[in-house]
């Protein structure tokens, strides 16, 4: 009883003692510096659901579920868990030997002389068989084989979280995206409306020029221009449009066109901007952030190797050991037991310091893995402080354009009324109607920077619903339709 004890306590304990959960080396900020004092609205974890449009709820979902990027990291998660069941040694190795074998071999000269006729067979002929199972274990005394299985679940377990990361990021380049179509319909919608605007001011200064009230073939002329900026205009938002349905496929895995039925319709208007949300603290970014978690467990990994590397200059402990069947007859072979044991013990006594850099190395990828994990929670801080510090600067911006605007149709009026009356000519109410014509459309681009930065804001923050998601079925492996390719040349060997 004893000498199991004392076994399992050998088998239990380490060299090396390694922090869990590492805390950053560096002091986080007890709150981010451009927070406001107010509580703010509860933080949405699937954030692109605040807009409250089932379009944009569909294309995450089919983004999330069909992008190869995204695709791609799955599989390389598949890769990283089979390799780590590669390394798993809990279990001793077993395996089935069997064979058989037939000699013939001469025998010695006799030395005697034989009676005449009589001849004696100089060969022999055997046979021999044998069926073992055999097996083989290691005693991990030191934590070596564990500690390399430690290391190997922390690097997968960061592999997921970068595949985390992969998949915030294409939620919110869809979401991006899906602002950008909405922008270019509102856009369209804006020029649409100058441009009627445009046009029915043009039929009035026609119908001035025939009555001789004043207007001339310069102000049609202008009017003229006017009108043709604004098409241009218009051709090149409906090219963007295109641009951006195409970049929506790419993002969802499909071929461009085919979300095209889909997009068809939709609002010729912007959302309105989500309230701000609780931004919490800095602290909550290492719970939050999949790429932050993703440094913490690459430092729990490299701090396991180090552990293996320092085990593995210890003395090992392997267990080999055979049982079967073995005979030179089929009887001999069924009746004959055999079997054997065998514990070996091994100890490095001189490797040329091999083993002891190995151990500095492990505890320098440590030091660069800590590095890592402080740039990347600083890294997540900064976004958060950046998204903050231009939400102020958005609404001030949103509001003076719109104060702008508001002058500019005030000024647009008051030029007419004194075109009408006789006191000025055209020129200073088509420069009115052009300033007007452009705040309108710099107010559309302020708020959708203004939405922008609030998504920078959300996706900053992070969120908890990336642990729900789940590796989409693997793809199919199918032959091509096309004719194969012709294989490529033998290279040649020098003659």
């Amino acid at each position: 009883m004893f000498r199991s004890a004392f076994l399992l306590l050998l088998v239990a304990c380490t060299p090396h003692r390694v922090t869990r959960a590492p805390a950053p080396p560096i002091d986080a900020p007890q709150a981010f510096a451009g927070a406001s004092t107010s509580a703010g609205a509860a933080l949405p974890d699937r954030w692109w659901t605040v807009f409250d449009d089932p379009a944009l709820d569909r294309l995450v979902a089919r983004a999330l579920g069909g992008n190869f990027d995204l695709r791609a990291a799955w599989a390389r998660v598949a890769q990283v868990r089979a390799l780590g069941g590669q390394l798993d040694t809990r279990l001793p190795d077993v395996s089935l030997a069997a064979s058989a074998a037939r000699s013939r071999s001469a025998s010695p000269p006799l030395t005697i002389e034989l009676p005449p006729g009589f001849t004696i067979d100089d060969t022999s002929t055997a046979n021999r068989g044998s069926l073992a199972i055999q097996a083989g274990y290691e005693l991990d005394l030191w934590r070596r084989m564990g500690s390399q299985r430690s290391a190997a679940a922390h690097d997968l377990a960061a592999l997921t979280d970068d595949t985390a990361t992969i998949a915030m990021t294409i939620a919110a380049e869809v979401t991006t995206a899906w602002l950008d179509l909405r922008t270019a319909r509102a856009q369209a919608a804006l020029l649409a409306e100058q441009l009627r605007l445009t046009l029915a001011q043009l039929e009035l200064l026609k119908d001035r020029l025939r009555a001789g009230l004043g207007a001339t073939a310069l102000d049609i002329f202008q009017q003229r221009s006017l009108a043709a900026q604004l098409r241009a205009q218009a051709v090149q938002v409906a090219a963007s449009e295109i641009g951006i349905r195409a970049r929506l496929a790419t993002l969802c895995g499909v071929t461009p066109g085919e979300l095209d039925a889909e997009l068809a319709a939709g609002p010729a208007s912007l959302p309105a901007v989500p309230p701000v949300p609780a931004v919490g603290v800095p602290a909550d970014l290492l719970v939050r952030r999949p790429d932050v978690r993703a440094a913490r467990r690459r430092v729990e990994a490299a701090d396991w190797r180090v552990a293996a590397a320092i085990a593995d200059r210890l003395p090992a402990l392997r267990l080999s050991g055979s049982a079967g069947l073995e005979g030179f007859t089929l009887r001999q072979l069924i009746e004959t037991p055999v079997y054997s044991v065998l514990a070996a013990l091994t100890a490095p006594l001189f490797d040329s310091g091999r083993r002891k850099a190995k151990v500095a190395e492990q505890r320098a990828v440590v030091e660069e893995r800590l590095a890592g994990y402080a740039r990347a929670l600083l890294a997540a801080a900064t976004e958060v402080e950046s998204a903050l510090a231009g939400e102020r600067h958005a609404v001030a911006l949103a509001g003076e354009l719109e104060e702008q605007r508001t002058l500019a149709a005030a000024t647009v009026a008051a030029a007419v009324d004194r075109y009408r009356d006789g006191q000025i000519d055209y020129l200073p109410v088509l420069q009115a109607v052009q300033t007007e014509q452009r705040l309108g459309i710099a107010v559309l681009d302020a708020r959708r920077a203004h939405l922008a930065l609030r998504l920078q804001l959300y996706r900053a923050l992070g969120g908890t619903w990336t642990t729900a998601l789940r590796a989409p079925a693997p793809l199919p492996l199918r032959a091509s339709d096309a004719a194969p390719a012709a294989p490529a040349p033998a290279p040649r060997g020098r003659p």
